[in-house]
């Protein structure tokens, strides 16, 4: 029997797509499957088509999952491709079902219009398809000593809240997705996840005489006393205070942080109250590509012009990008020098990745007023 797409998953078939990615990502681990109460936004039926798959007789056997979003930065709204529960059933592995599904989602995105792709995953799979590890941060974890001294007057934190208030404060972000009310009412109701861990989640309003001006959510596995900060959003200053009151309202012994090297606010925050940063940027996101490059391009004009009176583009030529800023031009080879120069690149990346930082160019002077922009994180959009 022969091999059947790849292809759009149909409405009928979520059910075999949800056997297959929670067999390799849950089961096989000695999890419960719950790939499909964890990503409820990649796993229903409206979703489908994005779910790209290769079938074997009835049993879907290789998939690729795309979640397609969009995103403003600063004022400019593109369009993002987020690709998660990437897998293969052990039986089928070594054939290049995988390679050959990403290549189809990345044309299903580039037909779709997508301009951003990210992927929640570092693997050579994702470098042969030219995706850059990209974009920037600082990882902190901030002990219950540390925040020890801060001072919480002023501030209070009220957990729970409905999803309006969470989605008015974060409306307010320069950057960020447009994130429908019904998403995060999803995601709120969805099951928290922690690197595959049984995991309770925490949300936080913060509020500044009595009005909601931000908020944390956090995610800690069940029976930790360590939680990760996966989304923030509002006034930096009384966010960096409401850490303290987070810690101890809920017996946690730290807590993680991941701030975007952009975030200059919260960098600035979090040092004015002696919570000093690494010395080094780690990766913000996983790997990421872009798409449709010269419609990117095109929608962040605005963006460019405000950094530069020169006029900013980009010429795409089989895979070999030449960007100019006004009369400067640099010639890019491949997609993942084109995402290095436009997102940025970290300081250091884990040891076992390094070799997939090969071959970052040299940004001339003329393009660091203009570059890096900033990538959106993932926060609860994580796919």
């Amino acid at each position: 029997m022969e091999l059947e797409g790849p292809r759009g998953a149909r409405a009928d078939e979520l059910g075999e797509v949800l056997k297959l990615v929670n067999l390799v990502f849950r089961t096989s681990r000695g999890l419960p499957p719950t790939m499909g109460e964890e990503f409820p936004l990649l796993f229903n039926e409206e979703n489908a088509e994005n779910l790209r798959i290769i079938k074997h007789g009835e049993e879907v056997v290789s998939h690729v999952g795309i979640f397609e979003c969009e995103a403003l930065i600063y004022g400019c709204r593109l369009k993002v491709g987020m690709i998660g529960s990437v897998c293969t059933h052990p039986e089928y592995r070594g054939r290049g079902l995988a390679t050959a599904l990403l290549r189809d989602a990345f044309e299903k995105m580039r037909r779709d219009g997508v301009n951003i792709v990210m992927i929640s995953g570092i693997r050579g799979l994702y470098d042969r398809a030219g995706c850059a590890i990209a974009g920037a941060g600082y990882e902190i974890e901030l002990t219950r000593e540390r925040l020890a001294t801060l001072s919480t007057e002023g501030v209070e934190v009220l957990e729970g809240g409905g999803p309006w208030e969470y989605a008015a404060i974060y409306q307010r972000e320069c950057v960020r997705y447009v994130r429908p009310l019904r998403h995060l009412e999803k995601l709120f109701e969805s099951r928290a996840w922690y690197v595959g861990k049984p995991t309770r989640r925490i949300r936080l309003l913060v509020l500044e005489a009595g009005e909601p001006v931000g908020y944390l959510i956090v995610h800690v596995p069940e029976g930790g006393v360590a939680g990760r900060v996966v989304e923030y959003a509002g006034c930096r200053e009384a966010l960096v205070r409401a850490l303290r009151a987070a810690v101890e309202a809920h017996g946690l012994e730290a807590l993680k942080l991941k701030v975007p090297a952009w975030d200059v606010d919260m960098i600035s925050a979090l040092r004015r109250h002696g919570l000093e940063l690494p010395h080094y940027t780690t990766p913000l996101a996983d790997t990421v590509r872009l798409l449709n490059v010269e419609d990117a391009f095109d929608k962040l004009q605005p963006y460019f012009s405000e950094r530069v009176d020169e006029e900013v583009g980009v010429r795409a030529e089989d895979d070999v990008y030449r960007v100019a800023v006004g009369c400067h031009e640099v010639v890019l080879r491949g997609p993942k020098e084109l995402a290095w120069l436009v997102f940025g690149v970290p300081d250091r990346v884990p040891e076992a990745f390094r070799r997939f930082m090969a071959g970052v160019p040299e940004i001339p002077e003329a393009f660091k007023s203009v570059f890096p922009i900033p990538l959106v994180p993932y926060g609860l959009y994580y796919t």
